[in-house]
């Protein structure tokens, strides 16, 4: 089977299972190092984020990337020839037992015929980008916060809420507090809590901030459209609530009042990403009307 012939079927087998994936891009050569094998195709990428951006305590700080297209009645077995492919390609210029380097594949979360290759390599399914259509019901929460638009002056507390996400969601693989954490993401509250309409909304309890939302709009979501047909994507780029405060309601109603900012605005869809082994973000994501989309395997550190 030819690379076109495997980028065709794959195409095709994704459009069936999901309607709201994105055709597949062609397996550009220039974006990175061209892998084969009897029914699988991939490139294989090195990715590493510069200090002192947010994003470098979101994932790892160094990343060997793997886009896979798979075609055939066995799919588990080319995705393993794959990834053995890559190891051998990269294996050498990886130190032993660095937990800041990562291998990692990003899968449509519905493709699942193949995961048994990554998970008998050490791979671990640590994160999700779920999808909400607009007009999705969830519940309103009923916590009697109010919810009101950030401002400068509740910079402080939104950066105490941010770190507790941060600290919280920790332990499951992905996010990487470092020394430079609290800087950085005060620098972008810093930028977004000046922008001229709101983007940050807290909800206050007592004259507290106890939880908070961070959404994007277009143009700023472009950048997750890829992730998706749907035709205009919104983005919810962080909710937060204090400990003391979980289960209360508060996260309920921010997210509610996060889709009404979405819906207002005839967003299709609403991505976020999630930890999918958090015991409260999973349900809780899903009770308000998304599933999963893509999902995020780690194999963290490459060689143990």
């Amino acid at each position: 089977m030819q690379p076109e012939e495997i980028a065709e079927e794959h195409a095709a087998r994704l459009l069936a299972l999901d309607p709201l994936l994105p055709a597949p891009p062609p397996l550009a050569p220039g974006a990175g190092t061209p892998l084969s094998v009897p029914g699988g195709a991939a490139v294989a990428w090195y990715q590493e984020l510069a200090v002192g951006t947010a994003a470098r305590t979101w994932e790892p700080s160094r990343k060997h990337n793997l886009e896979v297209r798979l075609a055939g009645a066995h799919q588990a077995s080319s995705l393993g020839a794959l990834l053995d492919q890559w190891f051998d390609l990269v294996y050498s210029s990886v130190e032993p037992g660095d937990t800041d380097c990562a291998a990692v594949v990003e899968l449509p979360s519905r493709d699942t015929e193949a995961v048994l290759a990554l998970v008998r390599r050490g791979f671990s399914p640590v994160s999700v980008i779920a999808v909400r259509r607009a007009g999705r019901p969830g519940p309103a929460g009923d916590s009697g916060a109010r919810i009101r638009a950030a401002t400068a002056a509740d910079l402080d507390a939104a950066l105490a809420l941010n770190l507790e996400v941060v600290a919280y969601d920790a332990p499951f693989g992905k996010i990487t507090p470092r020394e430079d954490t609290a800087e950085a993401l005060r620098n972008q509250l810093v930028y977004l809590l000046g922008l001229a309409e709101p983007v940050v909304w807290v909800a206050e309890r007592d004259g507290r901030a106890v939880g908070l939302v961070h959404v994007q709009l277009p143009p700023t979501s472009s950048w997750a459209q890829r992730y998706t047909a749907a035709d205009g994507v919104g983005y919810l780029a962080c909710l937060g609530v204090t400990a003391s405060e979980r289960g209360s309601g508060v996260g309920s109603a921010l997210a509610a009042h996060a889709h009404a900012v979405f819906d207002a605005a005839g967003l299709p869809v609403t991505l976020l990403h999630h930890a999918l082994p958090n015991p409260r973000s999973t349900p809780f994501w899903y009770a308000h009307g998304y599933r999963p989309l893509w999902t995020t395997w780690l194999r963290r550190p490459v060689r143990r």
